[in-house]
């Protein structure tokens, strides 16, 4: 028999889920004035959620999307007078200074981000400036709001990036450490999160649900996965216990092969059709067959909680020095709209940063 609802996290993950108490995590908010972007998003949403119940002086929850966050504020509501709602898109430079300089937030979770690899090989001037353009200047308001605490989420795909997506988020991380000082601005570099929205664990059920056959890119691929408990619980903890621009990863174990998450799925939602038919589809533009957690100046140390891993970089510290020109001549083709000549400097530039 069929099932309808979701999966367990830990069948598509083969694991068990790491994470501790999320609510204690989340007592990093409890009085403080702290800023979500992205914020009714895949991640912000649940975030969200559990930010509002550590009692924080306000919580001001951003993002661009109207009807996610009329969801999001009509899901919350009449949770907490600590709530502060703005309909703004983080690109939109004089709008988002005017909420740092009217909120002056404490602690920010800045998840706002351009995230579809295909559709950043296709349009890369819109992932540059969502994600480097738009962090960098999201920095600068950081800075003047005196924000102590700031969590930046990466992603395994900056490491040798082979995608103009994975590209941007290596500048934004180097943004992100270039800027931090002694402040506790940090970078907390995920894998793929179990639950987001466009992820193919979303295709896969959509497929498995309507009786489609499962399109698999490619039999050999695999992929690194944490849970949404995981990855709320370690943005928490980077904005509890990170250190002034450090780089943490999550202790996810081996990578899963990508038929084998169609596998498990299909399992769950028609255990009657064992085996399920899969197609080969052949990889997107950007993709790679194996995602890579290090470059090869980095390596783990142990991190400041279980679950947790620090990553270490003999990278020279100079190669930071010159992020600025990079981030400018990077808005120069962005406003040119030459799209060859940018995913080209982006690629090189995140090179460089390995």
């Amino acid at each position: 028999m069929s099932q309808t609802a979701a999966p367990p996290a830990e069948l598509l993950l083969g694991r068990a889920e790491f994470s501790r108490d999320l609510s204690q995590a989340a007592a990093v908010a409890r009085g403080r004035r702290v800023l979500v972007t992205g914020a009714a998003g895949s991640v912000g949403t649940p975030l969200a959620h559990l930010l509002v119940q550590a009692q924080p002086e306000q919580l001001i929850l951003v993002d661009h999307h109207e009807h996610s966050l009329f969801s999001l504020e009509r899901g919350l509501a009449p949770a907490s007078s600590a709530l502060r709602y703005e309909l703004a898109d983080i690109r939109d430079t004089a709008r988002l200074s005017r909420i740092f300089d009217e909120h002056q937030p404490e602690v920010v979770v800045h998840l706002a981000a351009a995230k579809h690899v295909p559709y950043a090989e296709r349009f890369p001037e819109g992932a540059v400036a969502t994600n480097v353009l738009a962090t960098r200047q999201l920095l600068e308001c950081a800075r003047q709001a005196q924000t102590a605490v700031l969590v930046y989420p990466s992603s395994d795909k900056s490491v040798q990036p082979p995608s103009v997506y994975g590209a941007t988020k290596r500048l934004a991380e180097g943004l992100v450490q270039s800027a931090a000082g002694q402040r506790r601005w940090a970078v907390v570099r995920y894998v793929n999160i179990v639950g987001t929205r466009g992820s193919v664990i979303e295709n896969f059920t959509q497929w498995v649900l309507e009786d489609r056959p499962l399109r698999v890119t490619d039999e050999r691929m695999t992929r690194y996965w944490i849970s949404m408990n995981e990855a709320l619980w370690c943005a928490l903890m980077v904005a509890t216990c990170a250190s002034a621009g450090e780089v943490l990863m999550p202790a996810c174990e081996e990578p899963v092969p990508l038929v084998e998450t169609a596998r498990r799925l299909a399992g769950w939602y028609r255990p009657e059709q064992v085996p399920y038919p899969t197609t080969r589809t052949g990889s997107r533009p950007g993709e790679r067959l194996h995602e890579i957690l290090l470059s090869p100046n980095e390596s783990f140390v142990e991190g400041p909680a279980h679950g947790l891993r620090s990553v270490r970089t003999s990278r020279d510290p100079a190669t930071l020095t010159n992020l600025e020109e990079v981030v400018a001549e990077l808005a120069r083709l962005v406003d040119r709209g030459d799209r060859h000549a940018l995913a080209r400097t982006c690629l090189a530039a995140a090179d460089r940063l390995q």
